[in-house]
């Protein structure tokens, strides 16, 4: 398919800067696609204060932990081992985020009467795929700002807390990171719809 003849077939419709949906003109079923694309909330001036962040914690935990051959101390080299552990810990953390936050994104789409939900990572791609008679349901996860876990969920140097939750023969599944109650209601409008337009099947 072009590019003039994807643009004739679909159905542009942006419900934030960070999702959009895209859907088929078409009322035939088998034509039918519906795709919602989330991208991770992004701030150039907060991304290079991540980037600077990793680069020196990258310097002082190298030099710390280097200096592990050079203590004669039993106590300071349990210290060195233990700070390691902790040091590689936020390294990865802090490394995957900025990835995320760089390149990654979220792909939810409709076809041949399954959900499929993918998360792209430069070219590490997650694809899970559900069928549509197997959702038991789909609906926002609540976010309150005094619990803690949800509260700091909402730091640019987290991924922060998924928004929706979708419940297959019994097991919930999440999805939608870290965006606003407005952006997830929206977005769970759309699924709705989305699966109402295949049923009608």
């Amino acid at each position: 398919m072009t590019e003039e003849s994807g643009e004739k077939n679909f159905d542009v419709k942006l419900i934030s800067k960070r999702l959009s949906i895209a859907y088929s003109k078409s009322d035939a079923p088998s034509n039918v696609l519906w795709s919602l694309v989330i991208l991770p909330y992004n701030e150039r001036l907060k991304s290079w204060g991540l980037l600077i962040w990793i680069v020196l914690w990258t310097i002082s935990g190298l030099l710390i932990v280097g200096s592990y051959r050079f203590v004669t101390n039993d106590n300071q080299q349990l210290f060195i081992i233990v700070f390691a552990f902790f040091w590689v810990y936020y390294e990865w953390k802090m490394i995957n985020v900025f990835l995320w936050r760089k390149w990654g994104k979220e792909k939810i789409w409709m076809k041949d009467k399954h959900l499929y939900y993918e998360t792209v990572l430069l070219k590490k791609r997650k694809l899970l795929k559900w069928r549509l008679e197997d959702i038991n349901e789909i609906a926002v996860e609540p976010f309150n700002e005094k619990v803690f876990s949800d509260f700091i969920s909402t730091s640019f140097w987290n991924k922060g807390k998924p928004r929706i939750r979708v419940n297959v023969l019994g097991k919930n599944y999440y999805l939608a990171y870290q965006i606003s109650d407005e952006e997830a209601m929206a977005a769970l409008k759309e699924l709705k719809k989305g699966m109402y337009r295949y049923n009608k099947e």
